[in-house]
């Protein structure tokens, strides 16, 4: 009986240490599933580029060390590396990378590599800054944003002829009213157009509701985007649920339509300068800090303009 026991004993000692040993030697799958990559353009203006190199970085080095990588580049091209992988795209294209883990776990993510002719027709798009709404007599501002313009021809609606022909303008009008916005550059074959409302100027109270109604939707969209700074990549539930929110409530077009300007220098897509955040939180060194954000439209958002900056973590 004694014999038995301890039989017994042994059986289930060794079946517990083997439990224990697969535990901690077996890939985690819910480690797996946590894994992402993203692409790094190294120029740093937000697009990929032909010929420019592109940095591929995984989101959890320690969940990979001492797994096989092969990154499969959507042309025919492989790469076998666990870190410092680079690669540079010949031509032009939509490509689906490809990154599998010890054969049993797969990433997948869509990129699009644009040429320099892409590249400089995108940020040559005039864009016009400018209120949607305005009061009988107010001086409004108005300005062109865009590269590689030179000329600018003003018609604000009113007086049927052109108005002004410089970058940024200042106008009033006359008549309260719906206008439409022309601008001509010599970078555009027709007009970008752009429509105000213009109140009488005795609905002042509604002026103050107007403003900050427009305060609290920036100061919103400013308190996510910070979110989607913060959150580290392995969050992804937390980076939809933030970009979803502003596009859910504050977007009347696609997301990648609506374009991000940062630090009045770069430009972007919404989804692309999202990404972008949710990246750099947990890949480098410093922290985003969003500390301003301003938008074109209260009623439907289709430019933002964000400040931001850099912290030491």
């Amino acid at each position: 009986m004694d014999n038995k026991k301890t039989i017994t004993i042994i059986i289930l000692g060794l079946v517990a240490i083997a439990g224990i040993l697969l535990f901690l030697f077996l890939p985690s799958k819910s480690h797996l599933a946590n894994i992402d990559f993203y692409v790094y353009d190294t120029n740093d203006n937000f697009h990929y580029e032909v010929n420019e190199r592109l940095e591929l970085l995984v989101n959890d080095t320690a969940a990979i060390k001492g797994k096989r990588l092969i990154w499969e580049m959507g042309n025919g091209d492989t790469l076998m590396r666990n870190t410092d992988v680079s690669y540079t795209y010949r031509k032009a294209g939509k490509y689906l990378i490809t990154l599998k883990i010890d054969g049993k776990h797969s990433v997948n993510k869509y990129i699009k590599v644009i040429s320099g002719l892409e590249h400089e027709a995108i940020d040559s798009i005039p864009r016009i800054n400018g209120v949607s709404e305005g009061y009988q007599g107010e001086e409004l501002v108005f300005s062109a944003e865009g590269y590689g313009m030179d000329t600018w021809l003003w018609e604000f609606g009113e007086s049927g002829t052109v108005d002004a022909y410089e970058q940024q303008v200042v106008y009033s009008y006359d008549i309260p009213g719906e206008y439409t916005i022309s601008l001509q550059t010599n970078t555009t074959k027709y007009p970008v157009k752009h429509r105000i409302i213009i109140l009488p100027r005795f609905e002042k109270a509604e002026e103050l509701v107007t403003v900050d109604s427009l305060v609290l939707v920036q100061n919103d969209i400013k308190k996510h985007l910070q979110a989607i700074a913060d959150a580290k990549v392995s969050q992804r539930s937390v980076y939809y649920e933030h970009t979803n929110y502003i596009r859910n409530k504050y977007f009347c077009i696609d997301a990648d339509q609506v374009v991000v300007v940062i630090n009045d220098e770069k430009y972007n897509d919404f989804n692309g300068y999202c990404q972008g955040l949710h990246f750099l939180e947990s890949n480098r060194k410093k922290r985003v800090s969003i500390d301003d954000v301003k938008i074109d439209d209260l009623n439907c958002v289709k430019s933002i303009h964000v400040t931001q900056s850099y912290i030491e973590k």
